[in-house]
């Protein structure tokens, strides 16, 4: 079986390597100069046709760049929670505290769903640590015989 290099030293460099392409910006740009129009022309038209009464697509394009709706975020919010509890005590302070109304459901949801992602890491990582001892303790009496 061959085995594959995966350190990135000087003799494992990708060969002739690509030169990274135009942004769409710079196309753009260099098109206004071929056709004579600057960038302050282009916004200048773009407002013009945003007070057209009948290009609805502008307005609401300028507007939404002059005044951006912000950006929805939970509430804070505070409630006991066991910071050594158990994962299922946790979760039950957490039930708790959305039956009190100290917490909205769906932001409860998501805590459950984050402890619940935190606990399958530990829990793998747990796992990886004893399959590598495992893994050493086999190593060890295989070279003891």
């Amino acid at each position: 079986m061959a085995k594959t290099k995966t350190s990135f030293d000087k003799d494992n460099q990708p060969g002739k390597r690509k030169p990274r392409g135009k942004s769409e910006r710079t196309k753009i740009l260099e098109s206004f100069k071929r056709r004579g129009k600057t960038e302050d022309g282009f916004y200048d038209l773009l407002t013009e046709k945003a007070f057209n009464p009948e290009d609805q697509f502008s307005f609401k394009e300028l507007l939404s760049r002059l005044s951006p709706i912000p950006k929805a975020v939970a509430p804070l919010i505070s409630f006991p929670l066991r910071k050594d509890g158990t994962v299922s005590q946790k979760v039950d302070d957490i039930m708790e505290g959305i039956s009190r109304g100290e917490i909205p459901p769906d932001l409860g949801h998501l805590l459950i769903t984050s402890i619940q992602a935190a606990y399958k890491i530990k829990e793998l990582s747990d796992f990886e640590e004893q399959l590598q001892m495992l893994e050493a303790m086999l190593k060890e009496k295989d070279s003891a015989k």
